[in-house]
């Protein structure tokens, strides 16, 4: 079985490399695929050198920049899902540059062999931001303090975002449901070599409709709803260990003291890790041929 790794990252250089160095530690076959951040310094950086092994760890040419909640992301991804299928692949999992996998290949390889689609799926939930109009979805992580007279900018656009709505609603004109009714999920997922070329096929199709500009966080609602609409029969838990705090955006940086429940839940990969965190997870063997690896020299990641 030949597994992708799709990455999206955008800083870290040092932890991103030796994520791949595990990754791709037990099996020759696989490979990796990185998409880094075009305004970043890590985009930067891999032009010139890439890590983890020879030939086995390929760039994105072509990337875009980012923004947290923008359809941007959805676009990285589809970079991402092309490549793996121009590379061959029977299974590809998307992950950032801040997870860690928690069980060993082999073990991952036994339960993938069902050909099922580990993705959460949760129809209906939040669809809303779907079929509303934002036009403050390049500024949605605005710094108030820093950024004072650029957020209030946001706010009075949301105003009327919600004004245009409101007439679009009453005229009948709600926004398109291209594969029926929007679901909800995770945004990372893993996904046999079927499901992933009908990503390939439908999200540049997606993305140059325009139908994803002034959506929030579709990059949470894309995915859930093509697998739920093409593979409902095959859908899976993500297998991704996340906590998130009480009503944050994003999961918390995880410790030593989540090693039980993390050992416990059965999950393949976590999120987040942070070696200036804690540096636990650099002792988790990377395979079961591989040498055990331990937290020293943890302080020089980054």
């Amino acid at each position: 079985m030949r597994m992708a790794y799709l990455l999206l990252a955008h800083d870290a250089p040092k932890q991103l490399e030796r994520l791949i160095e595990t990754l791709l530690a037990g099996a020759p076959e696989d490979f990796a695929v990185i998409h880094a951040d075009r305004r970043s310094a890590l985009w930067q950086g891999l032009q010139h050198r890439l890590p983890g092994p020879a030939g086995r760890v390929h760039l994105v040419r072509d990337p875009v920049a980012v923004r947290w909640g923008h359809w941007s992301q959805v676009s990285a991804t589809e970079k991402l899902v092309r490549e793996a299928v121009r590379l061959g692949c029977d299974h590809a999992h998307l992950l950032s540059g801040a997870d860690w996998p928690t069980l060993s290949r082999d073990r991952m390889t036994a339960q993938l062999e069902q050909g099922l689609c580990h993705v959460e799926v949760r129809s209906g939930h939040m669809a809303e931001r779907m079929q509303t109009y934002r036009f403050d979805t390049r500024w949605l992580r605005l710094d108030p303090a820093r950024d004072r007279i650029a957020y209030a900018a946001t706010w009075e656009l949301r105003r009327l975002a919600r004004w245009l709505d409101r007439a679009r609603g009453r005229f009948g004109g709600e926004r398109s449901q291209p594969f029926g009714p929007w679901a909800y999920g995770s945004q990372w997922w893993s996904l046999p070599a079927d499901a992933l070329e009908m990503l390939a096929r439908e999200l540049p199709l997606l993305l140059s409709s325009g139908r994803l500009k002034g959506t929030l966080c579709c990059d949470e609602h894309v995915v859930p709803t093509l697998i739920a609409r093409f593979f409902p029969d095959r859908i899976a838990g993500n297998r991704r260990f996340v906590q998130f705090p009480g009503g944050a955006s994003s999961p918390r940086l995880l410790d030593a003291h989540d090693l039980p429940e993390i050992a416990g839940s059965g999950d393949w990969f976590m999120r987040k890790v942070s070696p200036k965190h804690d540096p636990f997870f650099l002792a988790l063997p990377a395979a079961p041929d591989a040498p055990d690896r331990d937290a020293r020299g943890a302080e020089t990641l980054g």
